[in-house]
Parts: structure tokens; C-alpha cells; sequence
């Protein structure tokens, strides 16, 4: 029983002292040099490079857009459209239909805006606004202005008279008596002016005593804000038709 014992031990020292044999199916590598002996240079086709260098698949060079707050700009919208997306679809992929969709929705909305701002340039008109010639009785010219300088007085006059206008009627017939003064070039008519301004321009003692007389009429009648009869109407008429009389003595002179 020792005897074998110290054999196996014998065994298993003598049997680590010797290397085993490689393996007979491990890969066995070898360094390979390139040649250096017969070498020729290619010779390359300038012509047919430069065709490569004009198409587009072999353009490998990407192109860097300079950074400037335009860049920025699109950069965060199209930012927030993504973002805009998600939270509509989530983790939702769409079809292909939907994904076209998606796709030419920003297009959409920039041609729904570019025809908005058409239409209201066609409502608004603003270059047809700037160039037409103004009118002057529409833009510039107030209410009274409007009547002394182009309206029909007189058949103003009769109308209010007709309906029962009376007070209306005295405005009329005191507008008209500026207008004559203006013409008669004993006045300079502006809107901005006062009676009294009116009376003082007038150098003839008894025009402006009879213009006195009819302002005071004028003014207590159409700034008085109350009901005109008839009556008193024809009462008032009798100073406008003495002005005019004495106008009329004037221009016969």
C-alpha cells in the first residue's frame, strides 16, 4: 500500500516537470510583410475623379450652418413642434399616412399664415390707401365745413322748413350767411374760428351790426337745445332775410 502511494506522488511530481505537447489543432499565425520589390504607382483618372467629386453620393463633407439667432430660432421651433408632438401621440408610432401627415403639417400652417396675411392686406388696401387722392370733404372736413363749402344752403333750408326742421332750418340759414360773407370776401371762413372772431373781421358798420344780430339769434336757438314753433321761426327769418337785404346793398355798390 505505501508503495503505491509514493509512486502516484512520483507520478504527479515527475509529470509537471515536462511540458506538454502544443496542441495539434491550435491556430498557428504568421507575420506577413508587404512587398517592397516591383512595386508600380496606380495611375489615377483626373477626368473621373472630378466626375465623383460633382455627385452627390460621394460627397461626404458636412456642411457646419454658422450659429446666429436665425439658427437659434429654427433650432427652438422645431424644438417645440417635436415636444408638440410627443405630447399629442406620446409613445405612439403612427402610420405611415399619419407620419405623412405630421410631416407636412408645419408647411401647412406656414401657408394657412402666408394666406391670412394676404387676405387682410386685400381687405386692408394699404398701398390703395396711401396712393389714392384724398378726398377732401370725407377726410379733412367737418360737419359745418362740409355744408358751407359744398352743400346746396338754400334747398337745405327748404327741406328743414318742409319737415318741420325749424331749428335745423335757423343753423342752415346762419351757415349760409357765412358762406356769403366768405365769398364777399368780407370774412375769412375757418372752422376753428369763433363768431366773434367773424364779427371782428367785418370793417362794414352795418354788416356787422346786422351779423350781431343774427349770431345772438343763432346761437340762443341752435346751442339752447330746445323745441322751435313755427312761429318763432318766421320770427327769427325776418333777421336772416334783413342781412341778406344789406348784403345785397353791398354787392350793387
Amino acid at each position: 500500500m505505501k508503495n503505491r502511494i509514493l509512486v502516484i506522488i512520483l507520478f504527479l511530481f515527475f509529470g509537471n516537470i515536462y511540458p506538454q505537447q502544443a496542441d495539434s489543432i491550435a491556430e498557428r499565425r504568421e507575420i506577413k510583410y508587404d512587398k517592397t520589390n516591383g512595386l508600380a504607382p496606380l495611375d489615377f483618372d483626373e477626368e473621373k475623379i472630378s466626375e465623383y467629386r460633382e455627385q452627390e453620393d460621394f460627397d461626404y463633407l458636412d456642411e457646419v450652418e454658422n450659429e446666429n439667432w436665425w439658427t437659434r430660432f429654427k433650432k427652438w421651433i422645431n424644438a417645440k413642434y417635436n415636444q408638440f408632438i410627443n405630447w399629442l401621440f406620446g409613445d405612439y408610432e403612427p402610420n405611415s399616412v399619419l407620419a405623412i401627415f405630421i410631416t407636412i403639417l408645419p408647411w401647412l400652417l406656414l401657408l394657412i399664415l402666408i394666406g391670412l396675411i394676404i387676405w387682410l392686406f386685400s381687405r386692408l388696401n394699404p398701398g390703395g390707401n396711401i396712393l389714392q387722392k384724398p378726398k377732401q370733404s370725407e377726410v379733412f372736413l367737418t360737419e359745418e365745413e362740409e355744408l358751407v363749402k359744398s352743400q346746396n344752403l338754400p334747398a337745405l333750408i327748404k327741406e328743414a322748413i318742409h319737415n318741420g326742421q325749424f331749428r335745423l332750418a335757423v343753423r342752415y340759414y346762419y351757415l349760409n350767411e357765412l358762406r356769403k360773407l366768405d365769398e364777399m370776401k368780407l370774412i375769412d371762413y375757418e372752422y376753428q374760428k369763433t363768431n366773434k372772431d367773424y364779427s371782428e373781421e367785418i370793417k362794414d358798420e352795418k354788416i356787422r351790426s346786422h351779423f350781431s344780430e343774427i349770431t345772438k339769434l343763432y346761437e340762443f336757438i341752435w346751442y339752447g337745445s330746445f323745441q322751435v314753433s313755427e312761429t318763432d321761426f318766421r320770427l327769427v327769418e325776418k333777421g336772416f332775410l334783413r342781412m341778406e337785404e344789406v348784403l345785397k346793398s353791398v354787392s350793387y355798390e
